[in-house]
């Protein structure tokens, strides 16, 4: 069959049974419906890209921003990347089996897929911010892919290895130390003291943990020893509360505050990237043009299957001949 001859289409359309005509329709027609969503996710993340105004660390506003720097490790137990073993500020890695079954005959099965949630730093120059990546859209430049036949890779990515005959694939990306790095989240200062509401919900909790420890409670506010606190050895227990929470407080205020950047409490994106603002939109912008044409092929292509099924065919044209 040609496959630019649309009549031969018709002709297998027509005559499919009508488990694998819809199987097929309702695969194409599922296609068209994510490539639609999908368009809309990445051309909204290439505006907001656009539209969100660069902050500097030292000067940004408490809430949703964007900032641009360089990644920095933090003082503690280094980022290692499992699958290679390298030193890094954020990693995420996944292996895949090659299928052995009769459907799965040589697609790649996902065993495993993991990503680093440990905090790291960025420096603009004029300060510094700890980001917490866990909840983050990840945009690494470094990708590396390589092949083997156990299940942990052994000596790290092969050069030349296409992955012919080989039974797992893996896959390793990282951001690196000293790496350029753009983010787009929620920015807010810990430190620098609590408000009067917030040392009130703190002596609250202190008082609700302390309660579920009777015995505890009994042993040290329970003055006249009567299997129970009353009011007045109640009031104690919330000026002894008090007492303690004030005193991290004061502990805190000496500590400098720190900035961290995270994900947004309202669901807003959070977006992390080695890749510069402007290369970054526009490969988001890039992507939800692939997913616009792709809506459209989709779209297409499901019209024109249900169209054609469900068109009768012509009726045959039976000649008259005049009688002789």
């Amino acid at each position: 069959m040609n496959l630019f001859d649309p009549t031969g289409w018709i002709a297998v359309i027509r005559s499919a049974s009508p488990g694998d005509f819809w199987f097929w329709t309702t695969c194409v027609c599922a296609a068209a419906v994510a490539a639609f969503f999908a368009t809309f996710h990445f051309f909204n993340r290439a505006r907001l890209i656009e539209d969100i105004p660069q902050s500097l660390i030292r000067s940004a506003a408490q809430g949703y921003v964007e900032l641009q720097g360089r990644g920095a490790l933090m003082p503690g137990a280094p980022i290692i990347a499992p699958l290679t073993g390298t030193r890094c500020l954020w990693w995420a890695c996944k292996i895949e089996e090659r299928g052995t079954g009769s459907k799965g005959r040589g697609a790649w099965q996902l065993v495993s897929h993991r990503s680093s949630d440990d905090l790291f730093c960025m420096d603009d120059g004029t300060g510094q911010c700890v980001i917490d990546p866990e909840g983050a859209e990840v945009f690494p430049s470094l990708r590396q892919v390589w092949y083997g036949d156990t299940p942990d890779p052994i000596g790290g990515p092969k050069l030349g290895s296409l992955g012919i005959g080989s039974r797992y694939r893996y896959e390793e990306q990282r951001i690196h130390d000293g790496d350029p790095l753009y983010a787009l989240g929620y920015f807010h200062t810990q430190g620098g003291g609590a408000s009067a509401a917030d040392i009130n919900e703190e002596v609250r909790q202190l008082l609700v943990e302390w309660k579920k420890d009777q015995a505890a409670l009994l042993r040290r506010f329970d003055k006249n020893h009567d299997g129970q606190v009353d009011m007045q050895e109640w009031d104690l227990a919330r000026t002894a509360a008090r007492q303690q929470v004030l005193e991290s407080e004061r502990e805190a205020v000496m500590r400098p505050p720190v900035n961290l950047l995270a994900r947004a409490p309202d669901g807003r994106p959070f977006i992390l990237s080695d890749v510069p603002q402007k290369k970054l939109e526009g490969r988001f912008r890039l992507w939800a043009a692939a997913c616009l044409a792709a809506f459209l092929v989709s779209g297409a292509a499901g019209v024109f299957l249900v169209t054609h099924r469900l068109q009768s065919p012509p009726a045959a044209v039976t000649q008259q001949h005049p009688d002789p």
